[in-house]
């Protein structure tokens, strides 16, 4: 969601910013509009860096801080845009940043960013999501935005080193401490011999310092008795009485192993040591993703040792385009909306899916680097949706080729002149044919959603229109005193729709097109 003007955010800009004297807001415009967009997101992933800067968790940001992180974003600038979009084809509104760009940058977060961030963006560790699509997709979230360090670069090799804290994630990822009762087989699956043998044999030479220091943890691995009786730990029953620094410590020892298909792009195993920084820099997020209840919504402070306090943290998920809860409330003011039946959890629960499934796939692509033994992993684990269904990769002994790239969450762009093309008349196939329509996003990530996931389709009642509803609600252009779609305009898009799976049956190369109209073809004729 690049650059997006008519959203949910912009309706109720004004609304954000009245009691702001700032003259940078009095004129509204389009360039006004794509460079706080950007400013706003850079300023999201720039917080988790500031994180790894300070190596502590964010728990507030107060106003005294405000200059800090502000200074740290504009020196950092660049480096920081390029993380937060990663897209060569994505360029900055602020190429050469003079004093008055500077002034510009700062003033924003300073004056507006920070503060809705602060309103907007912050979750209590007691006040923790039962969605486990939502609470996924926000690891997998976490997980992105801490992937890399970019406060410590290898200036001579040009080269950014993942963070301290990313081995602990992705194991996270990999076994998926979400759904206790089936880590212990992801762990059987990832954690194999052949795995970690394969992984250690390829990319760059361990230092004399990590072998001793990886030592330990290669002769633990070759005692089966001891491996066996570690990975109980892991079992449901003995997961859910034990307490989150308890889990902490038990993936931090198997964070270990992941270091080794990690190594090319760690500058040195070691430094994640016995967890104690990694503690520091992740204790506010442990209960979003450790909590067995209620109960453990609160976290020693900092350390091991620390006071065992409710914390806040920042929401990994950057839902500035598209809040739920947000157009919830924004639906309510207009008549048309009762014409356009929706339930809200319902709302909530599509967005989550949609979110879940295309992290998945982001966290997929970013493990398929180097060594690729975790993508193959995380593939395997999905392999019907990826591979038999969407054919995004393709198995040749063993292991995952590429075929062609997935579709993207930051390529859902329905602003008013976008939506209108999906309403305008196209030829046959031309609308899908094109990668960037937003038909053809529509239709991609609706095909995606429903089959990394087997579940969604009953939870949709097996219906494609019910799906394009809640995509165009979800995602859909807002103003704020008009409806920017009606009822009329869905039928349309369905009818377009129905009229693509009529001609779908007579294709002839049905290949081309399996993951956006074939799979919404096979769930119509499921029903």
């Amino acid at each position: 969601m690049i650059n997006r003007l008519d959203t949910i955010f912009w309706a109720y800009f004004n609304e954000y910013i009245k009691k702001d004297s700032s003259q940078i807001f009095k004129k509204i415009n389009n360039d006004l509009k794509e460079k706080v967009n950007e400013i706003y997101d850079v300023t999201y992933y720039s917080l988790f860096q500031f994180q790894l800067w300070k190596n502590e968790s964010l728990i507030n940001i107060e106003p005294e801080k405000y200059t800090e992180i502000s200074n740290y974003i504009i020196e950092n600038y660049k480096e920081l845009f390029t993380f937060t979009f990663q897209d060569k084809n994505v360029e900055s509104k602020f190429k050469e940043i003079d004093e008055i760009q500077k002034s510009f940058i700062k003033e924003v977060i300073e004056e507006f960013v920070l503060n809705h961030i602060i309103k907007t963006s912050f979750i209590s560790s007691e006040d923790i999501s039962q969605n486990y699509y939502w609470n996924f997709a926000s690891l997998c979230a976490l997980t992105s935005k801490f992937e890399y360090d970019i406060n410590f670069k290898n200036d001579k090799e040009s080269k950014y080193y993942y963070s301290i804290v990313y081995p602990f994630l992705i194991t996270m990822v990999m076994i998926d401490v979400l759904k206790p009762a089936d880590m212990v087989d992801k762990i059987k699956k990832v954690f194999t011999r052949k795995n970690i043998s394969e992984a250690y044999k390829k990319g760059r030479e361990l230092s004399s310092e990590e072998k001793e220091w990886l030592a330990p943890t290669i002769q633990f691995l070759k005692n089966e008795d001891e491996l066996n009786a570690f990975i109980l730990n892991f079992k449901k029953d003995n997961w859910e009485n034990i307490n989150i620094k308890q889990k902490f410590k038990i993936i931090h020892e198997l964070s270990k192993i992941t270091t080794i298909f990690l190594r090319d792009n760690l500058k040195n195993i070691s430094v994640i040591s016995e967890g104690d920084e990694v503690y520091e820099a992740l204790y506010a997020y442990l209960p979003l993703f450790l909590s067995s209840s209620k109960e453990q919504g609160k976290i020693n402070i900092k350390t091991f040792d620390g006071a065992l306090k409710t914390v806040h943290s920042m929401c990994p998920i950057n839902q500035k385009d598209f809040n739920p809860a947000w157009t919830i409330k924004h639906s309510k003011k207009f008549k048309e909306y009762k014409k356009i039946k929706f339930r809200a959890e319902k709302l909530m629960d599509f967005v989550a899916r949609v979110r879940y499934s295309t992290y998945y796939m982001e966290m997929v692509n970013k493990t398929k680097r180097n060594n690729g033994v975790l993508g193959d992993c995380l593939i395997s684990f999905k392999k019907v949706g990826i591979v038999k269904t969407m054919n995004f990769y393709s198995e040749i002994d063993g292991k995952f080729e590429f075929n062609y790239k997935n579709v993207k969450f930051k390529s859902i762009n329905l602003d008013t002149k976008n939506f209108q093309k999906l309403l305008t008349k196209a030829d046959r196939f031309e609308e899908i044919a094109d990668y960037n329509s937003q038909m053809s996003i529509m239709l991609k990530i609706l095909s995606l959603t429903i089959t990394i996931d087997p579940k969604a389709p009953k939870t949709f009642e097996y219906s494609w229109e019910t799906l394009i509803k809640y995509y165009i609600i979800a995602f859909g252009p807002y103003k704020k005193n008009m409806m920017s779609y009606t009822y009329k305009d869905l039928e349309l898009i369905e009818f377009k729709i129905n009229k693509l799976l009529t001609q779908y049956k007579k294709l002839q190369q049905k290949e081309k097109v399996i993951d956006s109209i074939g799979v919404l073809y096979k769930l119509q004729h499921f029903k």
